[in-house]
């Protein structure tokens, strides 16, 4: 027979066993009884109603900010210069009506997530009249799926969101402190190749010039019919007896020159002589159907360094940027005549 301090025992073990049953029970009520999901951002967010844009994080809480000017949108933490706003548009589709599984509240495992007060990237958005309509932190990327953790701020709660908002930001990996570069408009030259006339390039190579022969008259007459003309042209040199050139290797030189992506752009307020601007060597003219001429100047080559491709410096004459363009384009543009004739059958 069990005496009765084993019976006290015992009770005081299954009074012990039945709290922690009720305590485990009430917690998992408690738990489940919050929504599965949870809309973080209700509002659609659309460029044209903002006037700015702020990334950051930790010590950096604006590393990158965008703000709408009458120009478009513009980077102001990187001089100012011109912003790529489909980057901009798609930012702001990925994180309008933005929702997540719930998955914590406990502060203490938000470093779990990549959303320690030091660690998240902050999105911040507002409005035309400055007030705030979006603030969002993203955390980490789950291992082995996609999107990112998330919580709003002062707040405990983290979802799990299936958009990767970091990707929309350059991010691809463990959260890192935005750059402003993600969000330059890099286009450099942007013309229409039928409205160019001419090319002349000067280089170490001398001088040379390619004009466009229509089959038709271009000038004057119906718009409609000079459209048509100027869209048929063979290539012959200018600037002494006519030689005729190959189309199939001149056009891909007036390609280069009337869409220029550049890899990377520099501060334009540092002295030309900086960049080797200041004397160019090397130049390439469109010479345009409507009378002006788009001078591409070619300084110095950059080397590569942490975040900065390297390339040569080109500058647009009469324009501030300073854009750094790469090896491959500057082949694709200067050619010598030998090269551009056509082949002997």
């Amino acid at each position: 027979m069990m005496s009765r301090k084993t019976l006290a025992i015992l009770a005081a073990v299954v009074v012990a066993l039945v709290a922690i049953s009720i305590a485990q029970s009430l917690g998992h009520r408690r738990a489940t009884s919050r929504e599965a999901t949870a809309v973080l951002v209700a509002a659609e967010l659309k460029a044209d109603d903002l006037s700015r844009i702020v990334l950051g994080r930790g010590a950096e809480p604006e590393a990158v900010v965008l703000e709408a000017g009458p120009d478009g949108w513009r980077v102001a933490s990187l001089w100012n210069a011109r912003a790529n706003r489909e980057r901009i548009d798609a930012l702001l589709k990925a994180v309008s009506g933005l929702s997540g599984e719930f998955r914590s509240d406990r502060r203490e495992v938000l470093p779990d997530y990549g959303l320690a007060a030091d660690a998240a990237v902050t999105v911040r958005a507002f409005g035309r009249d400055g007030k705030e309509v979006l603030s969002l932190e993203v955390g980490n990327r789950p291992e082995g799926a996609g999107g990112n953790f998330v919580k709003l701020p002062g707040r405990d709660e983290v979802y799990l969101c299936a958009t990767g908002v970091l990707s929309h930001l350059g991010i691809y990996g463990a959260p890192e402190t935005p750059r402003p570069r993600m969000f330059l408009d890099l286009f450099a030259v942007q013309e229409d190749r039928a409205g160019v006339d001419a090319i002349r390039l000067h280089d170490k190579d001398g001088d040379r010039a390619f004009e466009k022969v229509f089959a038709g008259a271009p000038a004057g007459g119906d718009s409609a019919a000079v459209a048509a003309a100027r869209a048929t042209w063979e290539w012959k040199t200018g600037g002494g007896p006519a030689r005729s050139l190959a189309k199939a290797k001149v056009d891909p030189v007036l390609n280069a020159l009337v869409s220029v992506h550049a890899n990377d752009l520099d501060d334009p307020a540092a002295p030309a002589a900086t960049y080797g601007l200041d004397a160019p060597t090397r130049t390439a003219t469109l010479v345009m159907a409507d009378g002006r001429q788009v001078v591409l100047e070619f300084g110095a080559d950059r080397a590569a360094a942490g975040d900065k491709p390297g390339g040569t410096w080109m500058r647009v004459r009469g324009r501030p940027e300073v854009w750094v363009v790469t090896e491959y384009m500057l082949k694709n543009v200067f050619k010598t005549v030998a090269e551009l004739v056509p082949d002997k059958p």
